[in-house]
């Protein structure tokens, strides 16, 4: 399928210049693996790592992050004053990446200090404008992968024809900071260090002062692969290091994004949102700590959030299969074998009007609030926002512990309130869908 082909992480190992076959290496790239045996059992050697009970652990790294933007927003320009505005895409992207390098490597870009993710968001969301127009040609795509002879010199030429031509070729901002720059030098020199102790860290264990053991998430993907390391390679633990930032940083940013966009979009929804946090935790906004045990209970909150990402699923394109062998029938319709079929997750989720109603294009947090568990169910099943089925998101748990968390201590901290807000045709949205534009003013509660 052609979008998978488009977010490959590596080339094909080989290419059929004549059918356009590919054969695809044995590395980790869980968002565009086609061998389905591969990715079952990629998914079972980590699922362990990804389990509820296990990044709960770094709830603390989380909540460093939190404190320092919050206090980071308070005194930034303006908002020292009490009524601030911030371009809320940038600042959710800075503190889901901050949040991703604390959790996963106890590290930080330095994008909270200085108010700004270096252009990374914006240069990274012009990569995927590129991704979704190849995957909307497979054959071109293919053509572009070709990588012996003649066939790599006509592979190369088509892909920067196809690129200008479509006015998907960009070029770096300036002062352009990437985050994945030092993320692969740290991953690699954490892994090697680990695999392979340097004579210093021998030195420090003969004069019995144990090397620092850092507790973060990488830790436990090392011990992963020391404790099965003919299944889970060196290879697959250096992709998945990597994977945690590349998978999460514009899914956690696009998540965090539309929902304190809708959310502050929504007076009566905010103030609500408010008067729960403030009724349920205890102590004020500056002693207050936003327990995961406790922002899980709020009900309402809760209901927000989710409403959000149903409106504004952060994949904005069709979630495609083919058809096996032996087809299937759709909406009672025959599909023969080899037929590519899918469904974009907004158009499910707003509008089926057998599951979520007449009112589908709706922000109504009350929506998940009913009694009625048969209809809870059904619109549960027909959620995509973390996926479907075998390819659910494998860092759910995670991406939702970081999100609940840090939403409810903005919105503890802050009065958010949406100052701007381009109309929905003018945000554009590919594979990876996202809302830009939107500002928002944030009144300290305290003040």
């Amino acid at each position: 399928m052609g979008e998978a082909v488009a977010t490959a992480l590596n080339k094909p190992a080989s290419v059929n210049q004549w059918k356009l076959g590919l054969v695809w290496p044995d590395t980790l790239d869980l968002l565009s693996e086609f061998d389905g045996k591969r990715y079952r059992l990629q998914r079972r050697l980590i699922g362990p790592v990804y389990t509820a009970s296990n990044v709960k652990k770094f709830e603390g790294a989380v909540d460093g992050v939190v404190a320092a933007a919050v206090a980071r927003l308070k005194v930034i320009e303006g908002c020292g004053g009490g009524a601030g505005t911030v371009d809320l895409k940038e600042w959710m992207h800075i503190i889901a990446v901050e949040c991703l390098g604390a959790v996963v490597l106890g590290w930080s870009p330095g994008y909270i200090k200085t108010g700004s993710d270096g252009g990374t968001s914006k240069q990274s969301y012009m990569g995927w404008k590129r991704k979704s127009l190849f995957g909307l040609f497979p054959a071109v795509t293919k053509v572009s992968l070709l990588d012996s002879g003649m066939g790599k010199r006509v592979g190369k030429w088509l892909g920067r024809f196809w690129a200008d031509a479509w006015g998907v070729t960009f070029a770096t901002p300036k002062g352009f900071k990437p985050f994945f720059t030092p993320v692969y030098q740290k991953v690699s020199k954490r892994i090697t260090a680990a695999l392979a102790p340097s004579q210093s860290a021998k030195a420090k264990v003969k004069k019995n002062k144990s090397p620092e053991v850092k507790e973060d998430l990488l830790t436990d993907l090392i011990q992963l692969h020391l404790s099965r390391p003919d299944e889970f390679t060196d290879n697959y633990l250096r992709r998945m290091a990597v994977t945690n930032f590349g998978a999460g940083h514009e899914t956690l940013c696009a998540t965090l994004t539309s929902v304190l966009a809708m959310i502050g979009s929504h007076a009566e929804v905010e103030a609500r949102c408010f008067a729960e946090i403030s009724s349920r935790l205890q102590g004020g906004p500056h002693k207050r700590r936003y327990d995961l045990e406790d922002v899980t209970k709020l009900r309402y909150t809760q209901a927000a959030i989710k409403e959000a990402q149903r409106l504004w699923p952060v994949i904005g394109m069709s979630l495609s299969r083919t058809v096996p062998e032996d087809g299937c029938v759709i909406g009672g319709y025959a599909i023969p074998a080899g037929t590519t079929v899918g469904c974009s997750p907004l158009g499910l989720h707003a509008f089926n009007e057998d599951v979520f109603g007449v009112d589908g294009l709706e922000y109504r947090p009350e929506r998940w609030l009913i009694e009625d568990l048969e209809r809870l169910r059904a619109m549960e099943r027909s959620n995509l926002i973390w996926g479907g089925g075998g390819r659910t998101c494998p860092g759910r748990y995670l991406a939702e512990m970081i999100v609940f968390k840090v939403v409810t201590a903005l919105l503890a901290e802050f009065q958010v309130e949406v100052v701007e807000m381009p109309e929905e045709g003018k945000m554009e949205c590919y594979f990876m869908a996202m809302m830009s534009g939107v500002v928002v003013r944030l009144r300290e509660r305290s003040r």
